[in-house]
């Protein structure tokens, strides 16, 4: 069977867009079926590499590839992609998780708005603004002795402590922010002066 495929470019082609249908279709299974560095999909890529090769070997030179020749390109593949996860796509992944735990350590004390309602038996989401950069984080209500059970939408809160990457929040008010939304209040005996000299008048 393989030799047949290997001698027909038509089948070739067939069995290329194959192994991409079904590299498509296991990448859910990647971390379920896998031998160490190497998994599911990294085969199905192996043989789609492998196959391209084939067809460009049968169509540039006109000559049939063999059976043992296609496994020996397949393997050298194979050990390439593998280099390739040991080298590079894994300690690559291991600095993102690392960088992406950190970060969210960094949201304890930033002030933070509620986009899902949180109550006490029921977790929310609340929105951080770190720089220019917006972060949504799962969020619940921190322990407390006010008597806080639920935090409505829209609500400001300050992040209090982050665990298993979950943001423990309070509502807060900036007191600068609150007193930027006060009405001036400098001129109002002033308005009441002359409120009175016109009752007088009359």
């Amino acid at each position: 069977m393989l030799t047949v495929v290997l001698g027909s470019p038509l089948y070739l082609q067939y069995v290329f867009a194959g192994c991409i249908v079904l590299v498509i279709l296991t990448l859910p299974l990647k971390d379920i079926i896998s031998i160490g560095f190497y998994d599911i999909s990294d085969f199905f890529v192996t043989g789609m590499i492998a196959f391209f090769i084939t067809y460009g070997i049968l169509v540039a030179g006109r000559k049939t590839v063999s059976t043992l020749l296609f496994i020996g390109i397949f393997f050298v593949i194979m050990i390439a992609i593998m280099l390739m996860n040991i080298l590079v796509i894994l300690p690559f992944k291991g600095r993102a998780e690392n960088s992406s735990i950190t970060s969210i350590y960094q949201l304890e004390g930033k002030e933070g708005k509620i986009s899902v309602p949180i109550s006490l038996n029921k977790t929310g989401e609340v929105i951080v603004y770190t720089g220019f950069t917006r972060v949504n984080k799962m969020a619940r209500i921190y322990e407390n002795d006010d008597g806080i059970t639920d935090i409505p939408i829209n609500k400001n809160v300050l992040v209090m402590d982050v665990r298993d990457r979950v943001l423990y929040v309070l509502p807060y008010d900036n007191s600068i922010k609150s007193i930027a939304k006060r009405v001036p209040t400098w001129n109002e005996n002033k308005k009441k002066q002359v409120l009175k000299n016109r009752v007088r008048r009359k």
